[in-house]
């Protein structure tokens, strides 16, 4: 009896933190089509995601309209010229990014700057 009551109480610790947005607010880095480094400065509030992105040619754009929900996160940055919706992936230490730019598929790896 001791025994399920103590396995349910930790599923349910478990839902409930995993149900929360990750806080990965800080810079983090990585590099486009394995050339090109981008930086990223992510802030969480809630589910609120904010920041901004410095492109290979050192320009800042701001993020917009940022969500983050348990490891799924989304916004939108201005790609070379035009709004792009990027969407994310948290695993670990690792924020793994999809998004396109001029109809070519982009995945990028970000690892937290230390």
């Amino acid at each position: 009896m001791m025994k399920k009551a103590l396995t349910t109480a930790f599923l349910v610790m478990a839902f409930i933190t995993f149900s929360y947005a990750q806080d990965i607010t800080g810079n983090w880095k990585g590099l486009a089509n394995g050339q090109f480094e981008i930086n990223y400065t992510f802030k969480v509030d809630g589910e609120k995601l904010t920041g901004s992105s410095k492109g290979p040619d050192g320009s800042d754009s701001p993020i917009k309209d940022g969500v983050i929900k348990g490891n799924d996160l989304s916004f939108t940055i201005d790609i070379m010229g035009g709004p792009t919706k990027v969407t994310g992936k948290i695993n670990g230490d690792v924020i793994t990014l999809s998004f396109k730019v001029q109809d070519n598929d982009v995945s990028l790896d970000l690892k937290k700057v230390k």
